[in-house]
């Protein structure tokens, strides 16, 4: 199955996620794992918890 969201508590508990920027693969894997790594996956859960 294939979901694309904006909103992260969509697919917080997918088996995997693969981040796009720029037409491009940005990063992929589980949520926790994108979360501790800290990277695009992160951020954008960041920045929606802080917009509510």
């Amino acid at each position: 199955m294939l979901i694309i969201a904006h909103r992260m508590r969509t697919v917080a508990n997918a088996h995997k996620v693969v981040v796009l920027k720029e037409g491009c693969v940005a990063e992929q894997g589980h949520p926790a794992e994108r979360m501790k790594q800290g990277g695009e996956f992160a951020r954008m859960v960041e920045r929606q918890s802080k917009a509510g």
